[in-house]
């Protein structure tokens, strides 16, 4: 029985011992003498079931019907095409597919009933919280997942993604590997989005710190500090690097990977994704600002806290690939099996000897700069013919062994003892 149903029991058994009047239970009640005196004779009649609802576990022929409806039209379709949806995934999908308005706990309710679903996410451990960073940009994670995000149907890649500590939004691209290159891209489209955050967390991958730590003390005695193609590129641009000890200290795109793990290999599969550039053309074309209208929050401050570019710097230039190579005396640089031949324009530098910068594009192109300056130069499709002879000598030689009739292998003679005088 309802509550009100229990008060109305309590009253009649009053008026049944003779406590109170008809009337003055209708009042108690606030209801009219008429309807107490119908409710009066049904207590008479039934007892305490005389006071529940009459229509109490009566199957329905008009709304429930078209709920039970929905329903069964909900469940075959989850068990078609989400059965492995979790119940909020799965309720977004009906909605914007399939045109069906379900609440995620009633789904998961009807999903549990019909055995397909009813999961419970494991406990986490306990852990002290870090406070987000009050301002967007003030802090942005960088991460790769490598997952079989296409589910067998093409070749695994990586999904790389930037999340602002403050906001939760989240810049993301497919790469074929995780690299310093694909790194270097996807901050070059951030930036050129948004702007330079003042900091990154990373974790302590090689593509962000060298992990020599002998390399590193010798360095430092020297005076000197190692750094990786693309620490070098943060420190040109004043971007902090921060280096996480532990997944958890930069749980917040350890867990954009394991949600997209979820919900973006689902939306791949029913897109019929199955490679790189499709599935970034599906990043591109909505995915990424749903999810970012859906699970971004707002700032503790509202101030935007990316920098410029700074005036002079070309972006495309210091997300590269820049090694030190030193000029020969032809005037040549070699640099990944090519050489580079300085145009003679610049004998003024007198730069036999010197090292200079050599710049290798994302494009693949390549820049020679001296002292801040670009270099002219040509490239040769060969080496001279008495420097390939000379290498061809090199790489070609094997060590010399005598043959079995070499004076080093014959056996000495001894002499003949000369003989004994007598």
């Amino acid at each position: 029985m309802t509550i009100s149903e229990r008060v109305r029991l309590d009253l009649f058994k009053r008026v049944k011992r003779g406590e109170l009047s008809v009337a003055k239970a209708a009042r108690l009640l606030n209801v009219s003498v008429r309807q107490a005196r119908r409710l009066w004779k049904r207590f008479q009649l039934k007892g305490d079931q005389g006071l529940i609802h009459g229509l109490r576990g009566r199957t329905g022929v008009g709304a429930n019907h078209a709920l039970n409806e929905l329903r069964d039209e909900a469940v075959a379709l989850c068990r078609e095409h989400y059965a492995d949806f979790g119940a909020a995934l799965a309720s977004e999908y009906l909605r914007d597919r399939h045109g069906l308005k379900v609440g995620r706990g009633t789904l998961w309710r009807w999903l549990a009933d019909a055995g397909l679903g009813g999961r419970r996410r494991r406990a986490a451990r306990h852990r002290i919280r870090r406070e987000r960073r009050p301002c967007f940009g003030e802090l942005v994670q960088m991460d790769g997942s490598d997952h079989d995000w296409f589910e067998g149907r093409g070749r695994r890649c990586i999904l790389f993604a930037m999340v602002d500590d403050a906001t939760n939004f989240l810049h993301m691209r497919f790469y074929d590997s995780e690299d310093t290159r694909s790194a270097f891209d996807l901050f070059g489209r951030y930036v050129e989005s948004h702007g330079l955050p003042s900091q990154l967390y990373v974790d302590k991958d090689s593509i962000y710190r060298v992990n020599d730590e002998v390399a590193c003390e010798k360095a430092r005695q020297k005076g000197q500090e190692l750094l990786t193609q693309f620490g070098r590129a943060m420190k040109g641009l004043g971007v902090g690097l921060v280096f996480a000890d532990s997944p958890q200290a930069k749980g917040r795109v350890e867990r954009m990977h394991g949600t997209h793990q979820d919900r973006l290999v689902k939306a791949l599969r029913v897109a019929g994704v199955k490679d790189v550039a499709s599935a970034n053309v599906l990043l591109d074309s909505g995915y990424v600002a749903r999810f970012n209208a859906q699970f971004r929050v707002e700032a503790a401050q509202p101030t935007d806290v990316h920098r410029r570019v700074p005036r002079g710097v070309i972006l495309a230039d210091v997300l590269s690939i820049q090694e030190k190579r030193r000029v020969g005396k032809d005037w040549c640089v070699t640099y990944a099996g090519r050489v580079l031949q300085i145009d003679k324009r610049h004998v003024r530098l007198s730069l036999a000897k010197k090292q200079v910068t050599v710049i290798d594009g994302a494009d693949g192109s390549l820049k020679l700069i001296y002292n801040g300056k670009p270099l002219v130069f040509t490239h040769i499709a060969a080496l001279p013919q008495a420097s390939k002879a000379k290498a061809r000598s090199l790489i070609d030689r094997t060590p010399w062994r005598p043959g079995p009739d070499h004076p080093w292998k014959r056996s000495v003679v001894k002499p003949a003892p000369a003989p004994a005088r007598g």
